[in-house]
């Protein structure tokens, strides 16, 4: 995993950038260095930028690949050539070089599909721009600069993950200056490559549904921070949304609703929309604790507790509820989970799953004279081995599926054998338990001198919020800040941003998710906390980086007084356009009204614009002035994009795999295998709002209209 050092060259005088940082009093002036406009984040490992400059036409610029029908790069093209050019107003500077194109060259045949890779080019790419070539001229025409000559932009990877990545940091070289709204960038070389090859972000949809269409945001807004694993809590004691091929009555009865659920279609759909992104969909179903989803369609498979040591299926609160845990003295349970992870083999793409193997509660394991007479029979002394004989029998059912597997840290501290591909993920550290637990550190340590590859979660818990910048401290966390060998930490895999769902739905993940996330995502794609900036100069890059999100139509929180832009806030259109005539009564009355931002669904984009209605009475004359968009159709086909994709991307077969021979396990109580979900989200509209138009007619400026939330399109004049 080794990559080259950060270079930074900055040379002359910067225009100033869009996204402007304030103190938070006069007499605390902020510290660090302001960053340059057009600023990637994360940091590239090495990075030169020159102030000379270059810019694009909107109509005719254009981004070509060598790798002629590759589905993920050809959807790529498409995307970023929208994110690229993102303001449909913004027009080229008359006095610089036109950038006429960005090629990219991608050395390896096309991938449909990515995966852990542990060689470091595996996501590398160098991208350079440059201004025209030694000899072409500069003119003067009659007082007017007159640019002769072409830039070029150039893009190489050795892979077409690689490719993504660089396609991301060009769509951020590129700016808008404020003054003049034209599309600007200067001249640079990246070479560039990540630290870690598993930078992930944890979603919870178990406590909260988070709707599909909240999720590909998620993946969209992961991609532009080049993170590139989705870890999929799915289901959990709440509630089980997971829809199963060959046990339908999980969901039949452990989801919240029929709605709450995420059928085969969207699975796949999620998986497809994510591999289109570089990003790889881990799954996690966790036993033998947090399985009361699992019980509420088959309560066989928990342990009756003994709670008031007499009768099965007593609590005894807060130690254990009537029923904990899978029963490990119950060989139904082993035939059940061998066939569901078959069943997860079949759905997920990827090579790994999520086993989870944490948090047991012993205390109802203890209660019971049922798991006391196992205990007996296989000569085990302490609770603890009755766990312990649990994990070795799933584990094994996992190599025999066989499967690659990913557990929490909880069977490694106990020393379990586990296969060389497995991976541990650190979650314990003493802030979260002072009394039981160690630092984080203490236990990466350890679990690497005991030869376990390792992700790291522990400092990146971003369900936990403080006022302020508590993006800092996830900012100054290392994976590899640990006394270790060089071997050791060779081991660190990367890490993962955990959002847990018990206070965050989809009304308050992406805020809370962003720009927080970021902080995680660079120091997995780029330098050790000990070589990288400073947290003071990183916030001018955070800053500009949290503005481009919210211009892509992601709402990232602030992270300290500012502005991103002008087009941060719309402005009033005058009353005078557009207007039409209806009598009414003697009152003035005005009112402004602005439609909700867009819905998203794989298949379609829909973008409803801020619609403005004014109405206004005199006494001698009584007329209405309505001002309303007019609806046009959109010039090409929707996007699966939340917000900046033109066209529909090349579709995989979506159709699922016909699932293993296993039978329904039955549900007590009863139940219909075969009840039908309802679909979880209907359809938008497919016509998309165009905003209100300029009056050109009208002798006072009208300053042009953008929200955060506008559709990004390709200039259409």
């Amino acid at each position: 995993m080794g990559v080259p050092r950060l270079v930074l060259t900055f040379v002359g005088l910067w225009a100033a950038t869009s996204a402007k940082l304030v103190y938070v009093e006069e007499h605390l002036p902020l510290k660090g260095v302001e960053s340059p406009p057009g600023s990637p984040w994360p940091l590239p490992h090495h990075w030169r930028q020159d102030p000379r400059q270059v810019t694009i036409d909107s109509s005719s610029f254009t981004i070509t690949a060598n790798l002629k029908g590759c589905d993920v790069i050809d959807a790529a093209v498409e995307r970023y050539h929208s994110l690229t050019l993102i303001d449909p107003d913004a027009t080229p500077d008359p006095s610089l070089p036109v950038l006429p194109s960005l090629v990219v060259t991608v050395a390896s045949d096309c991938d449909h599909t990515p995966h852990l890779n542990l060689q470091p080019d595996y996501e590398s790419y160098t991208l350079e721009v440059s201004g025209p070539g030694v000899g072409e001229s500069v003119g003067v025409e009659e007082g007017q600069i007159q640019v002769v000559g072409e830039g070029s932009a150039r893009l190489q990877a050795p892979t077409v993950w690689g490719a993504l990545r660089g396609l991301e940091t060009f769509s951020q070289l590129v700016y808008i200056t404020e003054r003049d709204n034209h599309y600007t960038l200067n001249e640079t070389l990246i070479e560039d490559a990540p630290r870690f090859p598993h930078r992930g972000i944890l979603l919870d949809t178990a406590r909260h549904f988070l709707p599909k269409n909240t999720i590909l945001q998620v993946l969209d807004s992961m991609s532009w921070n080049k993170m590139n694993v989705l870890h999929w809590h799915i289901v959990d004691d709440q509630s089980f949304p997971y829809e199963s091929k060959i046990f339908p009555n999980l969901t039949l009865h452990g989801a919240y609703t029929p709605r709450h659920i995420y059928t085969q279609k969207d699975v796949t759909d999620i998986v497809d929309y994510a591999r289109y992104r570089g990003i790889r969909v881990i799954p996690e179903f966790d036993t033998p604790g947090h399985a009361q989803g699992f019980g509420k369609a088959f309560s066989h498979l928990l342990t009756p507790c003994y709670g008031d040591g007499q009768t099965a299926g007593t609590p005894n609160y807060p130690l254990h509820a009537a029923y904990e845990n899978f029963d490990p003295t119950n060989p139904q349970v082993y035939e059940f989970v061998k066939a569901f992870l078959v069943d997860l083999k079949h759905t997920f793409v990827d090579g790994y799953i999520h086993l989870g193997l944490d948090e047991v509660f012993l205390a109802c394991w203890l209660s019971s004279p049922v798991v006391r007479d196992f205990m007996e029979r296989h000569n085990y002394t302490e609770i603890g081995q009755v766990e312990q004989h649990y994990v070795d029998r799933v584990l094994e059912l996992a190599e025999l599926t066989p499967i690659k597997y990913i557990t929490w840290q909880d069977p490694a501290d106990r020393g379990t054998k586990m296969a060389n591909t497995s991976v541990v993920q650190v979650w314990k550290d003493v802030s979260l338990s002072p009394s039981k637990m160690r630092g984080w550190r203490e236990y990466v340590h350890d679990l690497t001198e005991a030869g376990h590859q390792i992700i790291l979660s522990s400092c990146w818990y971003i369900n936990y919020i403080t006022y302020g910048q508590d993006w800092r401290n996830f900012y100054n966390c290392d994976p590899t800040d640990f006394q270790g060998t060089a071997e050791q930490k060779s081991l660190v895999l990367g890490g993962e941003a955990a959002m847990w769902g018990e206070y965050v739905d989809a009304t308050n993940l992406l805020p809370r998710l962003w720009p927080r996330a970021s902080a995680a995502a660079e120091r997995l794609w780029s330098l050790p906390v000990s070589e990288a900036p400073s947290t003071d100069d990183a916030a001018y890059r955070l800053d500009q980086h949290r503005c481009r999100m919210l211009r892509r139509g992601i709402p990232a929180q602030p992270i300290l007084n500012g502005f991103c832009g002008e087009w941060e806030v719309s402005e009033d259109t005058p009353l005078s356009t557009y207007s039409t005539t209806t009598p009414i009564s003697t009152t003035t009355i005005m009112t402004t009204t602005a439609s909700p931002p867009p819905t998203t669904t794989p298949q379609t984009t829909t973008t409803t614009s801020p619609t403005t209605t004014t109405t206004t009475v005199t006494t001698t004359t009584t007329t209405a002035t309505t001002t309303t968009p007019s609806t046009q159709p959109p010039t090409s086909p929707p996007s699966t994009s939340t917000t900046t994709a033109q066209s529909q991307e090349p579709q995989t077969n979506t159709e699922a795999p016909p699932p293993p021979p296993a039978a329904e396990v039955p549900a007590e109580g009863g139940g219909s295998p075969d009840v039908a979900n309802p679909p979880t989200t209907a359809a938008p509209p497919s016509a998309t709002t165009a905003p209100p138009r300029k009056n050109t007619e009208s002798p006072q400026r009208t300053r042009r209209w953008w929200s955060p939330w506008r559709r990004p399109r390709r200039n259409q004049r």
